[in-house]
């Protein structure tokens, strides 16, 4: 014991770090195909928002988005945003808006911060999950 080299790592310590390994994993993809699908929850809104507000909205009416944060949990967070933010983040497919403390910086990184919502770049290794946008906007 005291000649200072350490042991190997048991089979059974392997073996629980890459099942934890592979849940984080699973557990990233889930997150990432939540946030596609919430897109595409808000990309609806914005069309009926576009659609009702061509008449009566000015360029600085906000309108209500959902947190697209992907939590598995379901987050019920909300995001005002006016609808040329919207379209301006929209212009690439692997950018997401969330409420402010939803980041999750084992998948994405935070590439815009207001004070209403902030944006956030999904990792490249996790873009191709979420590459189907609506709007056919490429990734950067």
């Amino acid at each position: 014991m005291g000649s200072g080299r350490s042991l190997p790592p048991s089979r059974d310590r392997i073996v629980g770090a890459f099942r934890r390994l592979v849940s984080v994993s699973m557990r990233a993809e889930r997150q990432a195909r939540n946030e596609a699908l919430l897109r595409d929850v808000n990309e609806r809104r914005a069309a009926i928002d576009r659609h009702a507000g061509g008449s009566w909205a000015d360029p600085t009416e906000l309108f209500e988005f959902v947190c697209e944060c992907g939590d598995a949990a379901g987050c019920e967070g909300r995001i005002e945003m006016t609808l040329d933010e919207y379209d301006a983040l929209r212009r690439q497919d692997d950018r997401f808006p969330v409420v402010p403390g939803h980041e999750s910086p084992e998948i994405e990184t935070v590439v815009e911060r207001h004070e209403r919502y902030v944006i956030v770049d999904k990792n490249p290794e996790l873009e191709p999950l979420v590459e189907d946008d609506p709007r056919g906007a490429p990734s950067r």
